[in-house]
């Protein structure tokens, strides 16, 4: 299982993911002057280059925050109004990255279907999310041993 956890931190490590003002105005549409404004309001900011480099960079998170921003003030929203809403969006943004890097335990397959292994649900039984390729998710509760062992044969 911890391999399981250091292999999603891999794919959800967004910290990697870096982005020139023209790169993230041309992914945005949103323009670089504006975003020159948004950083000097406050809204946004630049990361910090460790390569001596002057250009700015931004991260994955800031191109989150630009598109909420954004997709705000297409809404009608004033730019105070969509980076207050941005930052509700953000905070719960939060929970569920903290939900995939920490509360995911692995996969299984069950009954050919692939399952998400949501960890213990008590001392006995393990809870699986049955996620199907159609329909709506469904949950299963495992004997601790059996959900074990699905998790260690891995789906395919």
């Amino acid at each position: 299982m911890a391999q399981f956890s250091n292999e999603a931190r891999q794919y959800f490590d967004v910290q990697r993911l870096v982005f020139r003002i023209g790169e993230l105005a041309s992914m945005t549409e949103v323009s670089a002057r504006q975003l020159r404004y948004w950083e000097k309001k406050g809204l946004i900011s630049a990361r910090e280059r460790d390569d001596g480099q002057q250009a700015r960079v931004y991260t994955f998170k800031t191109f989150v925050r630009v598109t909420l921003i954004k997709y705000f003030l297409d809404e009608g929203f004033t730019l105070a109004g969509a980076a207050k809403q941005a930052d509700k969006r953000q905070d719960r943004m939060k929970y569920i990255h903290h939900f995939v890097t920490a509360g995911l335990k692995g996969f299984a397959k069950v009954d050919g279907e692939l399952a998400l292994n949501l960890g213990a649900f008590d001392a006995e039984q393990t809870l699986l999310a049955i996620v199907p390729d159609e329909g709506p998710i469904r949950y299963r509760l495992l004997p601790n041993a059996e959900a074990q062992r699905l998790v260690q044969a891995e789906p395919e």
